[in-house]
């Protein structure tokens, strides 16, 4: 179509004129052959004739179905032979869509004279496919691996539930992540009952909640720019706190980060001696440690998007308590787990991958590997967190809210707790919304596996209280804990055992107990309480010392006001 324009303050759907163009499309499609595909179409704009003078801001498109806008935009960077791409993955439906394109001079605008007397022509195009081509995702995020018992989830927010996502990202109705947007990827594990029918249904197809066992948020490998490579308390040398910290997603297993650190644990401390030291200087990247998994490079990592609940979220005894018999759920608005050895809550997340368990995971580790989420894992969706893909916009960072509730995925606000679907609960979650990350700024404190060495100058957890073996710290399973080395003293020297990463010696704004990013509780391991634990009750009307980049210290033994989470690894589908 070409016509000539003229500038026009409004347009008139649904006619021709000389004020601009109306372009009506429709579309059906032809699924007799195989009733359980989804059909998808791009519709494309191709400039064969576009003179210079029309690229301005001034001439606008809108696209729509029925009467429902689906995209728009300008010409001001256009230029003949371009294609532009007016939408991407609308789906279409056996019954005839129908799409109208609309084309004018906007005259609310200051238009220039090379826009005058000007013509151009342009051909539509569309491609129709059931395989996504095209990932809508543009940051360069590795795409998420899944493993073939998980389902990947969108919020339905029309309907508030969790339907399946388009797991090849392609598809605008059913885009299953955007970091750009804040917007990371979920899964779900879901019974046996329609498990079957979940993973052979179309997109969009409803996940009930009474199927799902456990939820999960994918954390993409990646390397960020180093604040305080020494970790030296009060450090921040380009204020990556209060404007977010530098991340740049890296491509498959690839590491690009120009750092590289060493631990010795025979070091011993003192104010300006480190355990662990590092190549290159603040301002250079390093390759997140937690996308290493032994000697295992990680494409991604999958997160419990919240604390560990039991089988039986409403038990006789904090969900069962002291306990290994029952079985771990990752779910919303039910009471954590807590009250339980850290050993015990290894025991169980790690048994996720047990015989005939309820999950449909693979009983093999090769490809997979459910285990008890570690401090340097805390700190890679931290350091996310404290971006613009979490909760830093236009150089502005905002804190995580926290809960005081046990309920998993709550907000504490003035008007009490908030579900974790409500606009208020979202505000705590990792991006602000509901495909973040919950609980990791209150519900609960939670163990991690961080340890402090049980023998001077050398790798050796300290078992204390925590009802571990000692015989389950062997070179097999030290990939399943990071170890630090024996210390004690000032909060420098505690800083000094630090590794980098792991959100404790880069985020202590001063010695004081609440010395760390918004003013959270900075408290390092110690030979009598070697045990981290992370998060905590924040957000209360009377305590802000616990939130997502606090640390603290326990014995490892149960206590009623400690939890856990799950971490899952999938290197390709089982």
């Amino acid at each position: 179509s070409g016509i000539k324009l003229i500038p026009v303050s409004s347009k008139e759907k649904g006619e021709v004129d000389d004020t601009g163009i109306a372009k009506t499309i429709t579309a059906s499609s032809d699924t007799s052959s195989n009733m359980n595909i989804n059909v998808y179409m791009d519709l494309n704009l191709n400039l064969e004739i576009f003179p210079s003078g029309l690229k301005h801001e001034s001439l606008v498109w809108e696209i729509y179905e029925g009467n429902t806008l689906i995209n728009s935009g300008n010409f001001a960077d256009a230029n003949q032979g371009d294609t532009i791409k007016l939408f991407k993955g609308q789906e279409i439906h056996s019954t005839t869509s129908t799409f109208k394109l609309y084309i004018w001079i906007d005259g609310l605008q200051s238009n220039p004279e090379s826009i005058d007397n000007q013509s151009f022509k342009f051909v539509l195009s569309a491609n129709a496919s059931n395989i996504g081509s095209n990932n809508l995702d543009n940051t360069g995020a590795n795409a998420p691996v899944l493993d073939n018992a998980m389902i990947p989830v969108i919020y339905d927010t029309t309907n508030s539930r969790w339907v399946k996502a388009d797991s090849t990202n392609s598809y605008a109705k059913y885009q299953w992540y955007n970091y750009d947007a804040k917007m990371w990827a979920n899964a779900v594990l879901v019974s046996s009952t329609n498990r079957s029918l979940y993973q052979d249904a179309q997109v969009g197809t409803p996940i009930s909640e009474e199927d799902i066992l456990a939820y999960y948020v994918w954390i993409p490998r990646y390397k960020y720019k180093v604040w305080n490579i020494n970790k030296v308390i009060g450090t921040d040398s380009y204020n990556a706190k209060d404007t977010g910290i530098d991340i740049v997603f890296e491509n498959g297993t690839a590491s690009t980060g120009t750092i590289s650190c060493n631990y010795d644990f025979m070091v011993t401390a003192a104010d300006n001696v480190r355990n662990e030291t590092c190549t290159g200087s603040n301002g250079d990247y390093y390759t997140h440690p937690a996308f290493t998994f032994g000697n295992q490079e990680l494409t991604g990592i999958w997160v419990g998007k919240f604390e560990i609940s039991s089988d039986e979220p409403i038990g006789p005894s904090y969900n069962n308590g002291i306990s290994t018999i029952h079985t771990v759920r990752v779910k919303p608005n039910v009471a954590s787990w807590r009250n339980n050895y850290i050993s015990n809550f290894w025991k169980v997340i790690y048994d996720m991958q047990s015989s005939n368990n309820t999950y449909g995971l693979p009983t093999t580790r090769t490809n997979t590997d459910s285990h008890m989420m570690k401090n340097m894992e805390w700190g890679a969706v931290a350091y996310l967190t404290n971006s613009e893909y979490g909760r830093c916009t236009n150089n502005v960072c905002t804190e995580v809210a926290g809960s005081s509730s046990v309920k998993t995925g709550a907000a504490f606000t003035m008007g009490g707790a908030k579900t974790y679907d409500t606009a208020e609960g979202q505000l705590a979650s990792t991006t602000g919304n509901i495909y973040g990350i919950y609980d990791m700024s209150g519900g609960e404190e939670e163990y991690v596996m961080g340890n402090i060495s049980g023998v001077a100058g050398m790798y050796s957890c300290n078992t204390l209280n925590s009802m571990f073996d000692s015989i389950f710290f062997n070179a097999e399973n030290e990939k399943y804990v990071d170890t630090y080395a024996r210390c004690s003293g000032s909060n420098q020297i505690m800083s000094n055992s630090s590794r980098l990463g792991d959100a404790t010696g880069e985020v202590v704004s001063s010695s004081e107990y609440s010395g760390g990013w918004y003013s959270d509780i900075n408290e390092f391991v110690l030979i009598n309480a070697p045990w981290f634990i992370r998060g905590g009750i924040s957000g209360s009307s009377t305590d802000n010392t616990y939130g997502i980049f606090g640390f603290d210290r326990e014995t490892g033994s149960y206590s009623t006001s400690i939890s856990s989470r799950a971490v899952l690894l999938v290197v390709s589908s089982s």
